[in-house]
This record gives structure tokens, sequence and C-alpha cells, in this order.
């Protein structure tokens, strides 16, 4: 339902536009407060979820979210909507947060990446079908059922997580770190808020965000080394499986946010294609990720993380790449075919990492190894469009055409394109160095 509803909403914003008098910028915070949100929100939920059990906060994540998506469609103005959305977006950190730990509790670790990459086949359908689901849910029924369409979703997931998940009796006997968490947000959010912004202008309210972000990274720092039950165990960070399967993680959902951010542009601005055929050329990839993650996942159990993770990543590397060499007047094929092998690279990478990840650590702490994975995996993303942004907005200064148009050049896309393969090649060392099985295990 969680990635279902990002790809509906997206193609929904023009229309919100029109039918509530607002503008684009405005619209953009019905994406962007929904994902500071579920940023700042993932450590907390995860955390919550070992003190009062996984059950208790997804349950309550399912009924947050149905809540805001009955907000959202309700809404009569851009500024209700945007805040019904953070009321979704709570709602979605719980569940993204414990999504993950509850699968990997239920299996034994001998299944745990097959396990992970049919989860992850799960995501890519969400994000395939949320397109098509969602420009004819505009186009027959309105924007508002968008957002209502969770409302039966919602109510049936919670019932059927009353009836089948087990009552578990909590990991840890603790007090959730509020002010950890509070410090926590508000670094994210203001970084994110600045990140997303400095590439459009720049003030000193902008500048004021950067400060806010570093001074509470500092007493965050601070108070998790002085706190009884910290939301983070800054010791966590000394695992080296850890630590890297994470920054691995962060570095290639950077390079793909960038690329999925600009490719739409190069497809439509500089080959002349139509939207709907922008549309049938992007999905391939979330169509192969779903058919090979369950494959990737099972040779990643039966080989080990490193082989399957790394070649992954360099074969993401490699592709984004590939597309500088393609110019104007470029067929389907070749656009198609590099499609598919990112696609392969994600179904070999993700469900190995994800794995890495989850068995990083003891297994009580499995709410806040997932929570750890889903803010890496939404972080990355983020701060990947905002480095594509900037790239843009800096060459398009230097630019007439790229000014005159409103959209990036050519040049500008290449550059992107470029440094998204750099940071997939930090992440490729990354997964490459790390150790193979936690102490632990």
């Amino acid at each position: 339902m969680s990635t279902l509803d990002a790809s509906i909403v997206n193609i929904s914003l023009p229309t919100i536009v029109h039918n509530l008098h607002t503008n684009v910028s405005a619209v953009a915070w019905v994406v962007t407060a929904y994902l500071i949100v579920i940023t700042g929100c993932l450590l907390l939920a995860g955390g919550l979820a070992d003190v009062l059990g996984q059950r208790t906060i997804y349950i309550w994540g399912f009924s947050t979210f149905t809540l805001g998506s009955c907000l959202c469609g309700l809404s009569p103005s851009i500024h209700f909507l945007v805040g019904s959305r953070v009321i979704q977006g709570l709602g979605a950190a719980s569940l993204m947060a414990n999504g993950t730990a509850i699968v990997s509790t239920v299996f034994p670790e001998r299944d745990r990446g097959q396990v992970l990459g049919l989860l992850g086949s799960i995501v890519s359908a969400g994000f395939l079908t949320g397109p098509i689901l969602g420009g004819f849910i505009v186009e027959h029924l309105g924007w508002r059922w968008v957002f209502f369409i969770n409302l039966p979703v919602g109510m049936v997931a919670i019932l059927l997580s009353l009836k089948m998940l087990l009552k578990e009796k909590p990991a840890r006997s603790a007090k959730p770190d509020l002010w950890g968490a509070v410090l926590l947000f508000l670094f994210l959010s203001s970084l994110l808020f600045f990140l997303n912004r400095i590439g459009q202008h720049e003030n000193r309210i902008l500048w004021g965000c950067l400060l806010v972000s570093g001074i509470s990274l500092i007493l965050f720092v601070r108070a998790e080394l002085h706190s009884p039950f910290p939301l983070v165990e800054l010791s966590l960070l000394r695992r080296r499986l850890f630590i890297s399967s994470l920054g691995a993680s962060l570095f290639s959902f950077c390079a793909t946010g960038a690329h999925t951010f600009v490719l739409p542009f190069f497809l439509q601005d500089i080959l002349g294609f139509s939207p709907s055929k922008v549309g049938m050329l992007v999905f391939p990839v979330a169509l192969t990720v779903m058919v090979m993650a369950p494959a990737g996942g099972r040779i990643s159990d039966r080989i080990g993380i490193r082989i399957p993770a790394t070649s992954g990543l360099f074969l993401i590397s490699l592709v984004i790449f590939s597309f500088t060499f393609l110019k104007e007047g470029t067929n389907n094929f070749p656009i198609v075919l590099r499609q598919v092998l990112m696609g392969i690279g994600i179904g070999f990478f993700n469900p190995a990492n994800n794995s890495a990840i989850i068995g990083s650590l003891p297994k009580e702490r499995v709410g806040l190894a997932s929570s750890f994975l889903a803010l890496a995996r939404n972080l990355g993303l983020v701060l990947g469009v905002a480095l594509a942004e900037m790239v843009i907005a800096f060459k398009s200064v230097h630019s007439e055409v790229g000014r005159a148009e409103g959209s990036p050049s050519l040049e500008s896309i290449h550059t992107v394109w470029t440094l998204a393969l750099f940071m997939g090649l930090v992440a490729g060392l990354l997964s490459w160095v790390r150790s193979e099985r936690a102490p632990h295990e």
C-alpha cells in the first residue's frame, strides 16, 4: 500500500494543482512533507517496536496511515492536504520500519535472503502498478480517490494484522528516547529542506536550516552518549557489516535516485517521447526487479552476500553511465535493454544487502535494523534528487537554453549520470570490504 500510494500520488499532482487552485511549488510539499516525516521518524518507529512490540507499532502504523489517507481525500485546501500527508507519513514510517522486521523474524536465517527478495517483488509490484492505476483513477474518479482507495485496503490490513500477527513479548524493557528522536528529526528535516531548496534559490532561511541541522546533530550525538536507553546505540556504528551495508545502501539509492529523476527529462525533452511512452520505457526496471529479486535472494542465501551485492552494484553503476552514450534519435531497444539490465543489478543487490543489514544486529534489535534500512533508502533517494537538482540548477545558470526552456540540458543530465557512476562505485567498494557475517552469528 505504501509504495502504490507513492507512485499514484505523483500521477495526481498536476490535477491537484488545478483543482485546489495552487501552484507547483506548493503542491511539491505534498511529496516533500510526506518524505521528510517518514525519514525523520523511522528510527523512532523501529525503537518503539523493540520496546512495545512489532505488532503494536505495525497496527498503529496502518491505523494512522488509513486516517491520514481519509483526511487527504477530504482536503479542502493545499495546506490541509500537506498537513494530512504529515499524518500519513507518521503511519508510513511505522509500516516501513516494521514490515521488514516482521518478515525477517518469522522466517529462519537460512531463508532470509529469499524472503526479503519476495518482499522486494511486492515493493516493485506497487511501483509498477501505481502509475497505471493512478492514471485511471484520476481520469475517471478524480484525484481524491487516489487517497480514498487506501481506506478499504487499510481496514482489511488492520483486521488481518489483529488476527494473524502473534502478540509478542517486547524484546527490551526500556523507555523510548523521545529527546533523541526529536533531535534526529530536526537534523534530518532541516538537512532535507536545505538540500531540496538550495538548487532553486538561496536565502538566510536556508542557511539557518543548515545551521539547525548541524547543531541538532551535535546535540543528538551527545544525548545518545548519555542516554540510558538511546535511540541509536553509537557502538553499533563500529560493526563493520552493519555500517558498510548501510553505506552501500545509501550510496546506491543516491545513484538510482538521481538517475530516475533526470531520466524522464531525457526521454521527454531530449528524445521527444510522449509521457505515455516515457512511462512504458520506465516500468521495465520495476518489472525486472519483481522477477529477479527472489532469485537474487536465493543466490545470496547459498553463496553469501558479498558477491551478488557487489556485482549488482557495479552493474547498476555501469548501466547508468552507459546512458551518456545515447544520442538524439535513439530508438526504444537500447533504452529497454539498459532498463532491464539495471533491474537485474537491483534484483541482485537489494535482497543480499537487506539481509546483511537485518542480520548484522542481534535478533532483539531487528526493529532498529529494519528502520535503519528504510532510513538509508529514503535518505539516499532524497540526496540523489537533491544532487541532481543542484547540478541542473548550476548548469542552467551558465546556459541560456536551460534558463529559457526551464528544463535540464543534455550536458547537465550527462553530468548527473557521471556523478551517479561514482556514487555507485563507492557503494560497490563499501559492499566488497564488509565482512561476510556478523560476530553474533
